[in-house]
């Protein structure tokens, strides 16, 4: 558990924070106003005199949730994309968790795994999905809201996950009787 004292840690972080931000919010005025918001938020959470259990992984979901609120307030929509792919690269809990959703995605029957791959992964727009898989729009919508349905049902099928009171994820582990993530877990150890 560390201080949660947000001066301390700001400079170490607000760099990389920033470039997390401008790879989502491409105008670089809005991104340093979405960095002040999260610097914002961190501070007013930091004062009530809390600690925090991992600050680079609470940093970077406070960073997420501010880029999707700037979302919903400018009325664009942004896959979830951010969550999953740049934090695979984090050292983090969450990091290490969302490097096993490539691996969750292809137990998935493909008529779900597929256009929440495109949309969720790629990043293509729904209307798009739709007719490059011969379906209506009404049905590709359908099938990536059914999708991530099934994702979180295995993903908590195979590993044992805990949050602490705040939401925050303090352990992760793939559960033994999971050899598909568990073949994925040697995979990954192998490489690096």
């Amino acid at each position: 558990m560390q201080d949660c004292n947000i001066f301390e840690v700001w400079e170490q972080y607000k760099s990389s924070l920033y470039g997390f931000i401008l790879k989502r919010v491409p105008d670089e005025q809005e991104a340093k106003d979405l960095l002040q918001d999260v610097l914002l938020k961190s501070y007013q959470y930091c004062s009530k005199g809390k600690t925090v259990l991992h600050l680079k992984a609470w940093l970077y979901k406070i960073t997420s949730n501010t880029i999707v609120d700037h979302y919903k307030s400018t009325g664009k929509s942004q896959p979830l994309q951010f969550d999953l792919i740049d934090m695979e690269n984090d050292d983090s809990l969450i990091g290490e968790a969302s490097a096993y959703i490539k691996a969750l995605l292809q137990l998935l029957p493909e008529d779900y795994a597929i256009p929440l791959a495109m949309y969720d992964l790629d990043g293509i727009d729904q209307k798009t999905i739709a007719d490059k898989l011969r379906l209506s729009l009404p049905n590709t919508k359908s099938r990536i809201q059914r999708a991530r349905i099934k994702l979180k049902e295995r993903f908590l099928e195979c590993c044992a996950v805990a949050f602490d009171e705040n939401g925050e994820m303090i352990s992760f582990d793939i559960k033994p009787q999971c050899k598909e993530l568990q073949a994925e877990k040697q995979r990954l150890k192998n490489i690096s």
